[in-house]
């Protein structure tokens, strides 16, 4: 509580002192931004081999099959997450609004192929996520 009110304070100050400068306030957009999906991924024990292992011979081939841009990765070497994974997301916040993009569609259709069969692909979807211990997705605009 202590900190909501310091946190409070400042905004209010922040606040005061920018309207005492005298500058007119106006509505603003971000010209053509860029937005992407951001998985912070922890896994579990001693698992991160095995979901790598689905990784390159699942969901990469499956990205290429469907012409989908593969998403970034970065591996970590210190902190709370083992990978963070970056994809675009084409639409931008628009992307949203689907319950299956286009391209899932596309990917989910070759990760059938690649796998063998839906069920199959689900039952890699599920392996995967049986070693993740802890999945935080978050939204970023580049710049």
């Amino acid at each position: 509580m202590r900190t909501f009110r310091t946190l409070l304070a400042i905004a209010i100050l922040f606040m005061a002192t920018g309207f005492s400068f005298g500058q007119e306030m106006k509505a603003e957009k971000y010209e053509d931004p860029q937005w992407v999906m951001m998985a912070q991924i922890k896994f579990k024990p001693m698992k991160k081999d095995a979901a790598m292992s689905i990784v390159h011979n699942y969901f990469m081939k499956a990205d290429e099959d469907a012409g989908i841009q593969p998403p970034t990765t970065f591996h970590m070497v210190g902190g709370d997450y083992d990978m963070i994974v970056v994809w675009d997301m084409k639409e931008g916040v628009e992307t949203l609004n689907y319950k299956m993009t286009p391209d899932d569609v596309k990917w989910m259709q070759s990760m059938a192929k690649v796998a063998g069969g839906q069920d199959k692909a689900m039952a890699k979807l599920d392996e995967f996520m049986s070693y993740v211990d802890t999945w935080e997705n978050s939204l970023a605009r580049r710049e």
